[in-house]
């Protein structure tokens, strides 16, 4: 049968599903077929059979829809219920039966929800006649019975909250065979009984409201059992299906709260879903996501695992959706916070061996860190070290863990004051775990294993890290500055807190040495027996047979190399983080640089790595931790080759090294190990010449070199003080020669000679440290005067002596490499020096002691003798040498050189061959590509040369020494540039390379790091800029200071000539690299510009004092002011620009040449100087008013601009008459004549300005335009004057007392003389250009008399611009003709002539811009339209039908455009005329508004409207209003529908018209009551739709609960709480009146209106009426219904007592719980009603509201909240109803009988508490 209807459907497949309903052949199975099936008892079982199979393959288009044919006929499903009845039938027929009812309920709750009515009645059915048929089927042991029964339990769910709050109520949950169901679960993975419950409990989850959802949480056994019932062996769709369906509805829902969730997901639950991990089900899906190479299995796996993962992070890990709550003092305040996920935490056993529990346990303990201490201390996992493998994955663990916790402590973010020791504890949570102490660390270290050593290690080393990170945060001054909690000593005093509880977690540095010994002390014993293996560890060493230094660390294997290295850096941290722990310690540091290095160099067996870490421990320890000039414990071999320091070791490290990071390293550690000794105090940074030399020595000469160095040093460290002396007898030898050879005081040329004395007391000083060292010496040194001190180190004397001893001794010459080294040393120490004489005297003294030498086997000591004596005076020079002829030959120039040779090999051969072009071209060349670390040695080269070519400027010549100051400075610009581009290049390899703190860093990254810390281009520019040379003779002349007495003025005048221009060039070069330097180094620059100022400050007033002619060219000061000035400070430039402004006017103008086409003055260099400091200044700094003028600034400015007519100083003007209009006032006439003349648009913009703000001004303008040439010039100037006349006729009115009132009439008659002609041309103009606006601003202010022809004429053609679209400029002009019509008869016609050009041009506008983007233009429009419809109240009829129908096609949701619709046809239509006749059809109108397709979507309300919608909906509501109150046979019963769908039955102003709207249907017998239409909002739409899809006789009404089910309690609560008294039942005569407003209120939205509400109530409670009473009082109805009782409008109250009544009555035949209770109340709110239409208090009424809620409730004591509330009522006189209230409360105690002890007492101590009052209340009013 089933087959051959299938195949029947298939044959009629193509017909409409309409066409085979009805189609003649009556064995197809429709509805009608299935009702008659049913009927017959022996067809039945068929039919249901046919029915339900047919019911599986619908909804489809090829079959025809049983289901909705069925319904359709049988509303009831009587005939399938009736099946039900009688005897109790087969299961197989039950289950027919059941699955027939499933089947329709299915439908009816997806596709067929017009039919939602059809489902809910089968629900109510089943649960009310058939719940033990249900309940048999449900525990039968027939599983397909059961997995039935289930099926249709959850598709009664599926039809909705009522139906799933229907079924909750009434199913039993607790029965014990319910859990038992989840047992019958099919192995083989087909759907069973298992499954069925579990879509049956998830049904109440997805259909369910949240009331039922929360109550369905609350039940402990039903889904919880399905979590402890082996979900593990789910299949993935039923495990996918559970924990989307709780992620989706529990815990992504905001309105279930998070105490709701942790009653709910419990630590057995989620320990439960955390199984989940484990799972191994059955995979009955094929992701397409997931491509795993092995089976289905697998691939099951993997889905679930990620499934359940994700669904446990979003509920343990989200503060905002999940059941974590923020502990902000990280569990140290003892609250026992987190519990839940604690248990949970604790019951993760498997943390250790799966990623993503790991990952898990890593996420929670992240955000909720209060745990972290608790879990620790409470886990299963041991941490005590030992040599095993779990315990190794316990620390992985504990790692992953703390790494995930943020570097810097949450706890320092808080925003209130924490004392610092809670502070301290808070903070070490995130620091140290709670398992780690200092005993666990020293086992751990103790232990044999290097895994074990390592893991310890790292896991000191992350502390160290975390703790150093928190550190480093503390003490940012930055951060804390800017704190309003915690001050900075306040925070420094907790670093000190914070370093000594970490220290006391962590081992002592001896134990730390302890490891580094033994690792040792292991490799020694791997030595000699090099088959035994090491007690614990993995791996075994192999033999090693090379020495036994190399085997400490050549040959260690990976583990062992890692340990060194993290051992290392532990030390480093300790150093940073403890370092009061290694201050403790006594070991030597210098120890651990053994094996790295021999005398024979760096090991190549030794790994960068642990190279790398070693060096790093050297520099950060302090240099008392480190015996570097001690001999260590060396193997017998090097005992025999004689004993060697480690300083010798670090040296030879240094040239051995092969990478160049290491070889920094080493070069750094080296200088610190020098400067820490305190010889080097001031001159370390000389160390790096003697260093840089050594690793440049040939490599068979490097251990000579090294061996020197190495004596010196270790004399000069044990003996300094001969050497120091021995200095700074020099530098005072130095200092008197140079007395006596410029014959004046030393105190203007050098330091004074007292202060050398003083600082030959300080060595002693400087042997031992630095630190007191002001304080000893009574002044600070700046680096000028330690420049002029120590010009160079001790080390220079010990080396001289040195080599002389070694010369002196050796023979043959073997001291050659040494003097070659020294010789290379001390060239390049001279090259450094400022002041080199008493370096030179050095040199000179100790060559004295080789007189006796032979020159012939040392040429490089008699070519450097004759080399430093050029910077000896020839007084002072002493022979030395002899000459010999082969060493005296000149020094040959190669140009394929370095660029320090060659400058110095052309310096030596004289100035004649450093100018030759060659030459120079390979220096400039050479110093555009100088390497980074040979910059700073070629400026100071350079310098040096400079110097000297100045200080012999005389002898070198008037040729040849200006063309050598101009070579050095062009060679330090182009050294500037290139320290420039070297520093662009680090900070672009920077960006590419972030450092990171590993114990992994490649090369190129190191280096990075080495250059970010560069300051080679500051040292630049502070090396040029701050030499004396340059800073004394800049603009020297010009202040009559010159630093070099003794030569002739023309010497001194081409000296300081080429020395200025030559230091401006290199201002300009380095001004912008200072103003770009991240760093201040403003400080550098800042002399020079101080002098700048001070000269040009000086010529300025020169020049104002008339003294001499102005300079027909440019001084340098000038010059330099010009290029420099926008580098220089405000306050000099003002200073500058006030002394120029002060000048005469001659002083900065010329006149004209005679060339010039015009005659006149102009500007010379002064004022051109002057017009640029003022532009700049304006465009720098236009709002800060660093540059405002005075008045006699600005009249000088102003006689400036006149005299010289330039265009940037008029800019400028303008600038400053805008920035400060008053200063107008003090502008002269002859000023704006000059603009006036010069007609430019900038020009005639400063007359605007002058006239806006001077009346002076303003009258002067008039008489200017009452000359008898203006008309004509203004004509042949219009296009350049409109904006000025424009700006004249705006404030022509303003002063008018201070001029005759003739002037302003004639001027007007001028200016319309002038420029009528054009000005009326403009209106044609179609254009909209600002000057066509302009002229018609122009043109509506000079607008002639009413009778003049001029103005009939433009009255003529401005209507037809009018109707242009997008010429709303023309209007000024009709509104100015309006004014001037004022009392002539011509107004009302010039009126309706604008009416009829206002509509046109609105059509025009809105059909050329179909979108509303000039809102603006169209608001104007309207409101004009407005304006002259309730002025002319008539209107052309085409004109108005255009205006309708284009503006509702166009701007339907425009509110403006309807809002003037609707007051347009409340003038047009308000009475019968002849107009109103013609126009067109008000029935018309209304039917093009309601009509139209955006009308529904307008008027209903949607679920996120704007305020845009809801302005257009209130628009739309009164258009129809005033429709219906014109013509009321407009209403139509089929109005209804929509307007009660876009009723909300609030408060609103929209809510309120369509309420008056309704009340005006009503009024015209168009009744809702009539209709039983008594749904509103989009319930009423629902409804309407049903209805229409259903026939008449199959209606059916809604009922009373599901109508208040639209009522929202909360709402209704709100409403109560601020009723509106003084809102009126019945309507008033106009609208507004009737609508009520409340200003005190945001939004009336919020609340329910009353009116609508007691008529709908009265309706629900007619006594023919079936009233739910509990809904009723459970949705706020009956409190919202007492709450009226309060209400000033007496219709009002009525309407609240007939409710009243009417429910009371309907009370007493109800039947539930509360019911006595209720009646106890509106009895005791009868009693107290003494008048008819009596007013409550409102205070009474909200708590007669309150207490009919609490009765609701009575597990929430209603007792104190009564009694609390009814003290503030005993003054009411209402005794009776008082006695009432405690019938009412004793009842209620009756009631409660599930109260404990406590709470009977309570309620008993409440009860004789009130009684007492009430009797003392009726005492009193008694007088009793």
């Amino acid at each position: 049968m089933a087959g051959k209807r299938s195949g029947e459907a298939g044959e009629r497949s193509g017909e409409p599903a309409a066409k085979r309903a009805c189609g003649p052949r009556d064995e197809e199975f429709n509805g009608a077929r299935f009702k008659a099936l049913l009927r017959d008892p022996a067809a039945a079982a068929k039919g249901l059979e046919t029915f339900v199979s047919v019911a599986k393959t619908l909804p489809s288009p090829q079959v025809y829809d049983v289901v909705e044919g069925y319904v359709k006929i049988s509303m009831e499903c009587a005939e399938i219920f009736k099946l039900l009845d009688g005897e109790r039938k087969p299961e197989s027929e039950m289950l027919l039966i059941f699955q027939a009812l499933e089947a329709i309920l299915l439908r009816t709750a997806s596709d067929l929800s017009h039919f939602s009515v059809v489902g809910m009645n089968i629900v109510k059915k089943l649960i009310h006649s058939y719940m033990k048929l249900v309940y048999a089927a449900l525990y039968s042991e027939n599983h397909r019975m059961s997995r039935g029964c289930l099926t249709l339990l959850s598709a009664m769910v599926a039809q909705g909250p009522d139906s799933a709050r229907d079924l909750y109520s009434h199913f039993d949950f607790n029965n014990k065979y319910l859990p038992g169901l989840l047992k019958k679960r099919c192995k083989q993975g087909r759907p069973d009984v298992r499954m069925a419950y579990i879509q049956f409990a998830l049904s109440f989850l997805i259909a369910g409201d949240n009331a039922i959802l929360a109550q369905v949480l609350e039940l402990k056994d039903f889904i919880p059992s399905i979590l402890r019932s082996e979900i593990k062996e789910d299949r993935v769709s039923t495990v996918n299906l559970l924990l989307s369906t709780l992620r989706t509805k529990v815990v992504h829902n905001k309105n279930i709260s998070k105490t709701q969730k942790v009653r709910f997901f419990t630590a057995e639950v989620l320990l439960h879903i955390a199984s989940l991990y484990r799972w191994n089900g059955i995979t009955d899906v094929s992701p397409e996501d997931l491509k795993v190479a092995q089976g289905s299995e697998e691939v099951g796996k993997a889905m679930v695992r990620e499934l359940v993962h994700s669904f446990l992070m979003d509920l343990c890990c989200s503060l905002k959706h999940g059941i974590t709550f923020y502990d902000p003092s990280l569990g140290t305040s003892g609250k026992g916070g987190n519990v839940v996920l604690l248990h949970f935490l604790l019951g993760l056993k498997t943390a250790t061996e799966d990623e993503m529990v790991a990952d898990l346990v890593v996420n929670i303990l992240k955000v909720c860190p209060d745990l972290l201490n608790r879990y620790f201390k409470e886990t299963q996992y041991s941490f005590v070290p030992r040599v095993k493998s779990a315990w190794m994955d316990n620390m992985k663990l504990l790692k992953k863990i703390y790494e995930a916790q943020p570097e810097i402590s949450n706890s320092f973010k808080t925003s209130e004051f924490i004392p610092l020791p809670r502070l301290l504890s808070m903070v070490m949570v995130t620091t140290v775990p709670a398992v780690c102490n200092r005993t666990m660390f020293n086992q751990g270290l103790n232990l044999p294993s290097t895994e074990v050593k390592h893991s310890i290690l790292s896991l000191m080393s992350m502390v160290l890290r975390r703790a150093l990170r928190n550190i480093q945060h503390c003490l940012s001054e930055e951060t804390w500055q800017r704190s309003q909690i915690y001050t900075l000593p306040a925070v420094q005093e907790f670093v000190q807190l914070y370093r000594e509880a970490v220290s006391k977690v962590l081992p002592d540095m001896t134990s730390i040495v302890a490891v580094w010994q033994s690792l040792l002390k292991q490799e020694r014993e791997h030595n000699d027996s090099p088959a035994e293996k090491k007690e614990g560890d993995v791996s075994t060493v192999k033999a090693m047979t090379r020495t036994e230094v190399a085997e400490q660390h050549g040959l260690d294997d990976a583990e062992t190399l890692l340990l060194k290295a993290a051992l290392l850096q532990v030390i480093c941290l300790y150093q940073k983080v403890v370092p009061h722990l290694v201050a403790q310690s006594n070991f030597d540091f210098s120890k651990l640089l053994k094996g790295i290095v021999t005398e024979k160099g760096l090991r190549e067996e030794v790994p960068p790595l642990l190279q790398h870490h070693i060096l790093k421990v050297a520099l950060e320890l302090p240099a008392n931790k480190f015996a570097w000039f001690k001999v260590q414990d060396i193997s017998e071999s090097e005992k025999i080759a004689g004993e060697k320091s480690v300083f010798y070791l670090l040296m030879k490290m240094f040239v051995t090294s092969t990478h160049s990071h290491l070889k920094i390293s080493t070069k750094k550690l080296i200088i610190k190990v020098l400067r820490d000794s305190g010889v080097f105090e001031y001159t370390w940074k000389e160390l790096s010449v003697w260093l840089e030399h050594l690793d440049n020595t040939k490599e068979d000469q490097k251990e000579a070199v090294i061996q020197f160095l190495e004596r010196i040093l270790l004399k000069l460290m044990t003996k300094p003080y001969p050497y120091t002396d021995k200095a700074a007898d020099l530098v005072q030898e130095a200092s008197m020669l140079q007395v006596a050879m410029f014959k004046q005081d030393s105190d203007n040329i050098s330091i004074p000679v007292s202060h050398i004395d003083d600082v030959l007391d300080m060595v002693d000083v400087l042997i031992e440290g630095s630190d007191g060292l002001d304080e000893e010496i009574g002044f600070s040194l700046n680096e000028d005067m330690v420049i002029q001190t120590f010009p160079f180190s001790a080390v220079v004397p010990a080396a001289l002596e040195a080599r002389n001893i070694l010369l002196l001794q050796s023979e043959n010459g073997t001291g050659a490499h040494i003097v070659e080294y020294l010789v290379a040393v001390f060239t390049d120490l001279l090259h450094s020096q400022r002041e080199p004489l008493a370096l030179c005297l050095m040199f000179q003294l100790y060559d004295k002691d080789l007189e006796s030498l032979k020159v012939a086997k040392y040429p490089q000591l008699y070519q450097f003798n004759r080399y430093y004596k050029l910077w000896i005076p020839k007084q002072s020079q002493e022979p030395v040498f002899k000459n010999h002829k082969e060493v005296s030959k000149e020094p040959t120039v190669a140009l394929d050189s370095v660029f320090t040779t060659l400058l110095k090999g052309a310096y030596e051969r004289g100035s004649s061959t450093l100018l030759e072009d060659g030459v120079q071209t390979k220096l400039r060349d050479l110093a555009s590509w100088l390497p980074p670390d040979q910059l700073l040695l070629g400026v100071k080269h350079v310098l040096l040369y400079l110097k000297s070519t100045v200080e012999n400027f005389s002898s070198v010549g008037k040729t040849l020494g200006p063309q050598l100051i101009d070579l050095y400075v062009d060679i330090l610009s182009i050294l500037l540039c290139r320290g420039n581009q070297i520093k662009l290049d680090h900070q672009q390899k920077q960006e590419k390379h972030q450092a990171e703190s590993d114990l992994f860093m490649d090369e190129e990254s190191l280096m990075t790091e080495v250059s970010s810390n560069d300051k080679t281009l500051e040292d630049t520019l502070t090396l040029i800029f701050r030499h004396p040379t340059l800073e004394s003779w800049f603009l020297a002349l010009e202040l009559h200071s010159i630093p070099q007495p003794g030569l002739n003025p023309v010497t001194v005048k081409l000296l300081s000539a080429h020395l200025n221009s030559g230091v401006l060039q290199l201002l300009k070069t380095g001004a912008p690299i200072v103003q770009s330097i991240t760093t201040d180094h403003r400080h550098v620059l800042a002399k020079y510009f101080e002098v700048i100022t001070k000269s040009v400050l000086q010529e300025l007033q020169t020049v104002g004092k008339g003294r001499s002619q102005v300079c027909p060219r440019k001084s340098h000061q000038l010059q330099a002011l010009e290029e420099l000035h926008m580098y220089m400070t405000a306050a000099q430039l003002k200073e500058i620009t006030i002394t120029m402004l002060q000048l005469p006017e001659m002083s900065l103008t010329d006149q004209k040449s005679e060339k010039s086409p015009k005659k006149g003055k102009q500007l010379n260099f002064y004022g051109q100087i002057l017009l640029q400091l003022l532009t700049d200044s304006y465009q720098r700094h236009p709002q800060q008013g660093e540059f405002l003028l005075s008045t006699e600034h600005i009249k000088a400015l102003g006689l400036l601009m006149s005299a010289s007519a330039s265009k940037d100083l008029e800019e400028v003007f303008l600038q400053s008459l805008q920035s400060e209009p008053v200063l107008a006032l003090a502008v002269g006439v002859e000023v704006q004549a000059h603009c006036l003349a010069q007609c430019s648009h900038t020009s005639l913009a400063i007359v605007g300005v002058l006239i806006q703000h001077s009346r002076t001004h303003l009258l002067q303008f008039e008489l200017w335009c009452l000359s008898s040439a203006t008309g004509k010039y203004l004509r042949k100037h219009m296009a350049s004057f409109l904006p000025l006349i424009n700006v004249y006729l705006q404030c022509r009115d303003q002063y008018g007392f201070s001029r005759p009132s003739t002037v302003v009439s004639a001027v007007t008659r001028v200016l319309r003389k002038a420029l009528w002609k054009e000005l009326c041309a403009g209106i044609q103009d179609a254009g909209a250009s600002h000057e066509a606006t302009v002229k018609l601003q122009i043109l509506s202010k000079l607008l002639p008399p009413s009778e003049s022809k001029g103005l009939h004429n433009l009255m003529g053609c401005l209507p037809a611009a009018l109707e242009r679209a997008g010429n709303e400029e023309s209007w000024a002009v009709a509104d100015a003709i309006s004014a001037v019509l004022k009392n002539s008869e011509e107004l009302h016609s010039w009126r309706r002539h604008l009416l009829s050009a206002c509509i046109k041009g609105l059509v025009a506008m809105y059909s050329s811009s179909k979108d509303e983007n000039k809102q603006e233009v169209e608001r104007s429009m309207l409101l004009r339209l407005e304006e002259l419809l309730c002025v002319v109240e008539e209107v052309d009829p085409d004109d108005w039908y255009n205006l309708v129908k284009t503006g509702l096609k166009y701007r339907y949701r425009d509110e403006a455009f309807l809002k003037v619709l609707n007051i347009a046809i409340q003038l047009l239509y308000k009475k019968e005329s002849s107009l109103s006749q013609s126009l067109v059809k008000l029935s018309k109108l209304h039917m093009m508004v309601t009509q139209h397709s955006l009308f529904l979507s307008a008027i209903l309300r949607s679920r996120e409207e704007d305020g845009m919608n809801i302005q257009t909906r209130e628009a739309l509501v009164d258009i129809l209003l005033t429709a219906v109150q014109l013509s009321p046979s407009l209403c139509e019963s089929s109005h209804l529908p929509v307007l009660l769908g876009a009723y909300a039955a609030t408060l609103s102003t929209v809510d309120q018209k369509i309420l008056l709207l309704l009340q005006l249907y009503e009024k015209n017998n168009q009744s809702l009551i009539n209709s039983r239409i008594l749904l509103w909002g989009p319930a009423a739409v629902e409804h309407h739709k049903t209805c229409k899809s259903l026939g008449k006789s199959l209606w059916q009404q809604p009922s009373m609960e599901e109508i208040l089910c639209l009522l929202d309690r909360e709402k209704m609560m709100k409403t109560i709480l601020s009723f509106p008294q003084h809102r009126r039942l019945l309507p008033s005569q106009g609208i507004e009146e009737s609508l009520y407003k409340d200003e005190t209120v945001k939004s009336l939205d919020d609340f329910y209106d009353p009116c609508f509400l007691l008529q709908l109530f009265s309706e629900l409670t007619r006594p023919e009426f079936v009233v739910a009473c509990h809904k009723f009082v459970e949705v706020n109805a009956l409190g919202l219904t007492v709450a009226a009782l309060s209400s000033y409008d007496s219709n009002m109250r009525a309407a609240a007592y007939f409710v009243l009544a009417s429910f009371r009555s309907h009370l007493e035949g109800a039947r539930f719980r509360e019911k006595s209770q209720l009646l106890y109340l509106l009895d005791a709110v009868q009693n107290g009603i003494k008048q008819p239409n009596l007013r409550f208090t409102f205070s009474l009424t909200l708590y007669i509201a309150r207490v009919a809620q609490q009765i609701l409730k009575p597990a929430v004591s209603v007792f104190l909240t009564s009694i609390y509330i009814g003290d503030m009522w005993l003054g009411a006189q209402e005794p009776d109803m008082l006695l009432s209230h405690v019938r009412l409360i004793c009842t209620s105690a009756d009631y409660e009988l599930q109260d404990d002890s406590d709470t009977q007492r309570q309620r008993e101590e409440t009860v004789m508490s009130l009684c007492k009052k009430i009797w003392l209340h009726q005492g009193i009013n008694s007088g009793d």
